[in-house]
């Protein structure tokens, strides 16, 4: 009956017929994806077309109404209700046309979720009603839904749309008061868009300046902060880096108006990223952090987060000094820890590698606290870094069958000759073939990978190819690097096959993710620190303003640690 009611009341005050009205009621159905009932479909093409339709009643609404969890882009016509749970002022903008407009926003929740919803010009104007604040129930008619900046859906109020305060024909006990203020790491989720937390900070990066792809400079740093339910990293961007300017680890702090993003290097992985909006507030509060420690070393690979784990040193690099690009120089300490399921590198900085560089030994059972499980791209697998809430303590735990691990990336090894007869870098003086031992000491700059088409017969840049009959276009790869030995510092520069062998990733693969920023930064962390056995041949380079040799390598293979100890044994012992 309220069906032929609505349709009687369209005809008459439009003239379609009933036909031209059935395919619209089928058109909105399909729209908003089976959500709404055929009377509710009609109610909406009433409102649309003009038509007061006198019948609207709760039950009506029901039809249409949806959660905030079912809202999808490209959606029209779409009703939401919930509550304010965080105001966003209005700002003027410019239009093409040079006209002014308004726009202004909020965050709207509901039991399923949270969703932006923005405001324009004439709808504005609501913000200054006393009634429009924090836990106030809002009806929304007739919004649409795009994708914001951050690729996230956001519903969009506009000339057509309707805004409604505290409206009466609500039941409000299906929204329930925002009494939370803080949400618990754990329950973190993609669909709540903006996130207020409470917690310790563990670890602050330094505030590290980049240039972004069109040329104007940036700034990030980031912090990782703990609740009793787990860890985050928080990263903040530009101006908003000076916000946590005057934070150390240790403090207690709350958070609001985070985002939730993936994180880039691990997709199962959830991290906050700060808005202009932020705000950082220390609690006079103690907040202790579970040291929960993993029932073995394999687990690591299923798990995220900050974690505490148990087993045996089974391999430990000498203490090193690495650069990085800002110039500071800083220590760098790797181990294995081994149990009897599996092993795992962990990654000392600064004043904690030099610490520990002189406790650590092979065999050593630690118990290692509130370490950071980090996903490694290049080598596909986790492993730990300490942060300055970090702790280490020796305990005695034995296993009957260590999984020794080595720090080596499979797939960079290259095997071959080497006669153990290692020259020191300060004494490379010709062009003669060298046998060198050392680590990577250097972050790697923008140019130090190069990638050319070359030709296949001869491998020369295809511009300056001289073969008779120029081979297959290919791509082929340069890879510069500084080693130290203790003695000195080199330019080395592996070329096509080394270069891949060096990083583990073919030319064509290199070529797709090397303009992007974060690549080169994680590669950097990749290699810097890892000891090579290099075969190569010196080359006076008068182009690079210092007038000495460079390396160029013939073949390389990464140091075995236990290898050297043997050969330095045999020769003290003979």
């Amino acid at each position: 009956m309220k069906m032929q009611a609505y349709i009687n009341k369209i005809i008459e005050k439009t003239g379609l017929s009933k036909k031209e009205i059935q395919e619209r009621v089928e058109e909105k159905i399909k729209e908003l994806k089976g959500l709404i009932s055929d009377e509710g479909a009609l109610f909406i093409i009433a409102k649309e077309l003009g038509v007061d339709v006198k019948e609207e009643n709760q039950e009506i609404m029901d039809d249409f109404e949806i959660n905030i969890a079912d809202v999808t882009p490209n959606m029209k016509n779409l009703t939401l209700v919930g509550r304010i749970k965080e105001v966003h002022e209005p700002r003027m903008f410019s239009r093409k046309d040079g006209t002014e407009g308004t726009l202004g926003s909020f965050i709207l929740h509901d039991e399923t979720g949270d969703i932006r919803i923005v405001l324009w010009n004439e709808h504005v104007k609501i913000f200054e009603d006393p009634d429009f604040k924090l836990n106030s129930i809002v009806k929304i008619i007739n919004a649409y839904v795009k994708k914001g900046l951050n690729q996230k859906s956001e519903v969009h109020v506009g000339r057509l749309g309707r805004i409604f305060l505290n409206p009466e024909d609500i039941d409000y006990k299906k929204y329930p008061k925002i009494t939370q203020q803080f949400t618990p790491i754990n329950e973190i989720h993609l669909s709540l868009s903006s996130i207020s937390i409470e917690g310790k900070i563990l670890q602050i990066t330094p505030i590290r300046e980049f240039t972004r792809n069109d040329g104007t400079p940036g700034k990030v740093a980031s912090m990782y902060v703990s609740d009793d339910t787990g860890s985050i990293r928080v990263t903040f961007w530009n101006e908003d880096t000076m916000k946590i300017s005057d934070l150390k680890p240790g403090n207690v702090i709350s958070l609001t108006a985070l985002n939730p993003r993936i994180n880039r290097l691990d997709p199962n992985t959830i991290d906050l990223h700060a808005t202009g909006r932020t705000t950082i507030q220390v609690k006079e509060k103690a907040i202790e952090i579970k040291k929960n420690y993993v029932e073995n070393i394999k687990k690591i690979q299923e798990i995220k987060s900050i974690i505490s784990v148990k087993g045996v040193i089974t391999s430990i690099d000498n203490l090193k000094t690495i650069t990085l690009k800002s110039g500071e120089e800083v220590n760098l300490l790797n181990f294995i820890l081994s149990d009897d399921t599996d092993s795992v590198r962990v990654v000392m900085w600064r004043e904690q590698a030099e610490r520990f560089s002189e406790r650590l030994t092979m065999g050593m059972g630690v118990a290692l606290k509130n370490v950071l499980i980090r996903f490694n791209s290049f080598s596909n697998k986790k492993e730990l870094t300490f942060l300055d809430g970090s702790e280490l303590e020796t305990i005695d735990v034995q296993f009957e069958d260590l999984k020794v691990g080595s720090p080596v990336r499979a797939g960079a090894l290259k095997t071959g000759f080497f006669s153990g007869q290692y020259t020191p870098l300060k004494d490379i003086n010709s062009t003669d073939i060298f046998e060198v031992k050392g680590y990577i000491a250097k972050e790697l700059r923008d140019n130090d990978i190069i990638i050319y088409e070359a030709c296949s017969n001869c491998l020369k840049k295809i511009d300056n190819c001289t073969c008779p009959q120029k081979g297959t276009p290919t791509k082929r790869m340069i890879v510069k690097i500084f080693i130290d030995d203790g003695t000195d510092t080199i330019k080395t520069i592996f070329f096509g096959d080394q270069a891949e062998a060096l990083i583990g990733l073919g030319a064509d693969e290199i070529q797709e993710v090397l303009e992007t920023e974060e690549f080169l930064t994680n590669l950097s962390k990749e290699l810097m620190g890892r000891d090579l056995i290099i075969k190569g041949r010196g080359v006076f380079n008068e182009f690079n303003n210092l007038n000495r040799y460079e390396l160029n390598v013939i073949e390389f293979k990464n140091l075995d640690v236990e290898e050297e100890l043997a050969k330095l044994i045999e020769e003290i012992e003979f």
